[in-house]
């Protein structure tokens, strides 16, 4: 079961936006949410995680192991990646997307053989795709196309999963029923989860710890109920909130509040 760890990790673009000294670890079996303002270094911090970015500083470890000592194969057992800008150049078949989540295990040249096909089959069964299976990707709606994605995650088998907004764009049917999966990923299949979230109520709603990040440095780690606070907030985002809490399951609500010189 994989530990990922981040150690004085830091991060500089040439703009000069830095990520500073992250310290991080992600226990098997955590679901951990990623919230902070626009232009916080949230995406930088999945980037390095995914290894699309190299720390200037530090050292990023799945199991004690350096991340830069994994070929592509062997990190892509471990982690799947699901991006919010993810694009197919071809017209692949919703099957052929999720049939994809199998190459880490295949040799050159090699074909997907039963076990793997009956992998691919649960995977579109769990993500309720099956009936889309032979349509192409690109003939889909953006909630169909995102529990596609989310079936080659699973069909991939991997330890971690990362995400990238994975509820952008979808009504709150298709984003409850993204989450609702996520959980069951985590709880019965033991994958540990990192998401990158604007959506503070699905964040309070969905996930077992926060992170809060500001200005690339980690601010605030803790349950909903210790990062969500209105003070926390209003001093992070710089705006008028009031944080309460749901009466029926206990997690913190966001709400928003009128301008007070518009009041009447």
């Amino acid at each position: 079961m994989s530990t990922l760890s981040l150690k004085k990790v830091s991060f500089q673009y040439q703009t000069g936006f830095t990520l500073q000294q992250i310290d991080l670890q992600v226990s098997h079996q955590s679901f951990l949410a990623v919230i902070g303002p626009n232009g916080s270094g949230k995406t930088t911090l999945l980037r390095l995680i995914t290894r699309l970015l190299k720390p200037s500083h530090g050292c990023i470890s799945i199991n004690q192991k350096s991340l830069e000592h994994f070929t592509s194969r062997e990190l892509a057992r471990r982690m799947a990646v699901i991006s919010s800008d993810q694009h197919f150049e071809f017209p692949f078949s919703v099957v052929e997307v999720v049939s994809m989540g199998r190459y880490p295990y295949l040799g050159r040249f090699t074909r997907l053989s039963r076990s793997d096909r009956r992998v691919v089959d649960e995977a579109l069964a769990m993500t309720k795709t099956s009936h889309l299976k032979d349509r192409p990707i690109s003939q889909i709606s953006s909630g169909e196309r995102q529990r596609v994605l989310l079936a080659r995650a699973v069909a991939q088998e991997p330890e971690i999963l990362i995400l990238d907004e994975p509820n952008a764009h979808l009504d709150i049917n298709h984003q409850a029923n993204i989450f609702r999966l996520l959980q069951f990923l985590n709880q019965k299949r033991g994958v540990s989860v990192i998401a990158v979230l604007h959506d503070l109520g699905a964040a309070a709603a969905f996930c077992q710890e926060l992170i809060l990040i500001n200005n690339g440095k980690m601010i605030k780690r803790g349950k909903p109920t210790e990062v969500i606070t209105t003070k926390i907030i209003h001093e992070t985002y710089g705006t008028d909130v009031l944080v309460s809490q749901h009466p029926a399951d206990g997690f913190p609500l966001v709400s928003y509040r009128k301008d007070s010189n518009n009041k009447q």
